[in-house]
């Protein structure tokens, strides 16, 4: 009898070993294998054509989508299906427009699913889908940049090839943004590679990677948009950057020429480097400079606003005699401090910097933040150049006072100065990411806004803006107020050493300002490439740009002079 119930209790075990082995094996098949042996099995079933790859949106800080804001259509081929290869390229020329004999070639040589280079609106794409045409479909495709997209220099663009951000954003947070979800339009066949009637073709997208993640910026695309419109207008090379000045948060951020991201092909050779950012790149900054040099005079005590001065058109260092822009009015006089920065006096802010000295000049445009990267940390950012105390002589000082000779800014750079001078001498490093979130809008990580560090008293930073408002009250900036609010800044025209056809100079033109004067908000920088005069070119653009601001976004109505 024990015997009996041993060798029960053996085969018990044996079978229940058995039950063990086959759960953990289909466990093994379910769970950790699944999504692989199902894709293998659908791909013995399905004719598949990749039409979209799951990448997560550029988005502005109120929730506005920066790509993926247009919608075209494809025709997806499935060449064993085709009846007649002539028939059906004969239909899809009529529908298209494109030459009968380029399809006929396409139809022809494929010997696998294929989807055809078309970029289709969707009534051409019904009237496709409404011929029936056995393996031909249009399929609905999100268009990663529309033919309008905005800020393109900041969103960047991808290799289409392989789905990877080359510049701007989508380069800086490609892993973020790239997830592994290819979709698929499928042709579902049985073992003969017939289309099986009921289930034709479907849409299908593989969950068995990452999911996508979405970068919001602190861009605000009605600034945006009202920006580029007015840089359209008026701006055909340049840049304009707009921040918060408390937070260091970019509003806009705009660069001409503009480029289009689906056709890169057409500005890589081009002479005028669409595809250059000039808000990140270093140019002369001319007499905005001076506003560093007044910061440092202020600063250290050396001098006070209402100081005078007298401005004979010209200053000699040494050998050299620097000429006032308006030398040919003659003499300016006597000036107070703040006089001969809202005239933008050459020869006084000259003298002001050789009595401080270059250690004390260059000591300030350092905190400022010349020379130096800011907080973006983007790949196209340039340094600019600030050139060493010890290598400054006289002459060169005397250049750089006016910020000319081996000084280079960026626009970026300009406006965390003024931001600097408005935020009451704090300086916070400019921004543009403000948080990563889930497709379902989860937020995944916020980053930090800068507690910023003083550079700057809060007194001087009060002179700097009262001498900023007499430069749009009655000096070189007068176009650039905007009434009603009111604005002030500092305009600049940087000589480039190179002259026209004419032999006359060719010159930047720069305003760096802010607005309103109560509780300033935004700080704006307006850069002309070529533009000759801060005060005639680039000051207008100010005014417009903040008018249009008021206007369209904050609800007050502004009137632009």
């Amino acid at each position: 009898m024990a015997f009996h119930v041993f060798r029960i209790y053996r085969l018990l075990m044996a079978v229940f070993l058995l039950f063990g082995a086959l759960v953990v094996r289909l466990f093994y098949l379910q769970i950790i294998d699944g999504p692989l042996l199902t894709a293998q099995s659908v791909g013995m079933r399905v004719q598949e054509v990749p039409v979209e790859v799951a990448r997560g949106e550029i988005l502005d800080r109120n929730g506005q989508p920066l790509t993926n804001t247009a919608q075209h259509f494809s025709v997806v081929v499935f060449p064993e299906q085709i009846v007649s290869v002539s028939q059906t390229a004969a239909q899809l020329a009529v529908v298209t427009g494109l030459p009968r004999e380029n399809i006929l070639e396409q139809l022809a040589q494929a010997g696998y699913p294929f989807k055809m280079k078309t970029d289709l609106d969707a009534v051409t794409a019904q009237k496709i889908n409404g011929l029936h045409l056995p393996g031909v479909l249009c399929v609905a495709e999100k268009k990663r940049y529309g033919s309008s997209a905005l800020a393109a220099h900041i969103v960047g663009y991808i290799n289409q090839a392989d789905n990877k951000g080359v510049s701007g954003i989508e380069g800086m947070y490609d892993e973020i943004l790239r997830g592994n979800q290819p979709e698929y339009v499928a042709a579902v066949v049985d073992a003969g590679q017939r289309l099986i009637p009921g289930l034709g073709y479907k849409r299908i997208r593989l969950n068995n990677g990452a999911a996508p993640s979405n970068v919001v910026l602190t861009i605000d695309s009605r600034i945006q948009k009202i920006v580029e419109g007015v840089m359209d207008r008026h701006v055909p090379k340049g840049a304009v950057v707009i921040l918060r000045p408390s937070t260091g948060e970019i509003l806009a951020c705009a660069s001409r020429p503009n480029f289009d991201a689906n056709n890169l092909g057409d500005y890589l050779q081009h002479v005028t480097a669409p595809l250059l950012n000039r808000a990140l790149a270093a140019y002369q900054p001319g007499s905005v400079f001076k506003l560093v040099v007044a910061a440092a005079a202020l600063e250290s005590g050396a001098v006070r606003p209402q100081d005078i001065f007298y401005d004979q058109g010209y200053i000699d260092v040494g050998s050299l005699r620097f000429k006032g822009w308006d030398y040919e009015r003659g003499p300016r006089g006597r000036l107070t401090f703040t006089d001969a920065i809202a005239y933008s006096s050459n020869p006084v802010l000259i003298e002001v910097a050789l009595r401080l000295g270059p250690a004390k000049v260059i000591e300030y445009a350092h905190k400022l933040g010349f020379g130096q990267h800011t907080g973006l940390n983007f790949e196209s950012e340039a340094d600019g150049n600030l050139p060493a105390a010890d290598a400054l002589y006289p002459g060169d000082l005397a250049n750089l006072a006016i910020g000319q000779g081996l000084l280079e800014a960026t626009p970026l750079q300009v406006a965390s100065l003024v931001a600097t001078i408005v935020n009451d001498g704090v300086k916070v490093e400019p921004y543009i990411v403000s948080k990563f979130t889930s497709p379902e809008g989860v937020v995944i990580k916020q980053f930090p806004v800068s507690r910023g560090v003083r550079v700057l008293s809060r007194a001087t930073a009060a002179e700097l803006r009262a001498m900023m408002l007499a430069v749009t009250r009655y000096g070189t900036g007068q176009a650039a107020y905007v009434d009603g609010i009111g604005s002030a800044g500092k305009t600049g025209s940087a000589e480039t050493g190179r002259t026209d056809g004419k032999g006359k100079g060719i010159n930047h033109a720069w305003f760096a300002g802010y607005a309103p004067l109560e509780n300033p908000q935004y700080v704006v920088v307006v850069f002309v490439e070529e533009g000759m005069s801060g005060g005639d070119v680039a000051a207008p653009v100010f005014r417009e740009i903040v008018a249009e601001i008021y206007a369209n976004t904050n609800g007050n109505s502004v009137n632009a002079r």
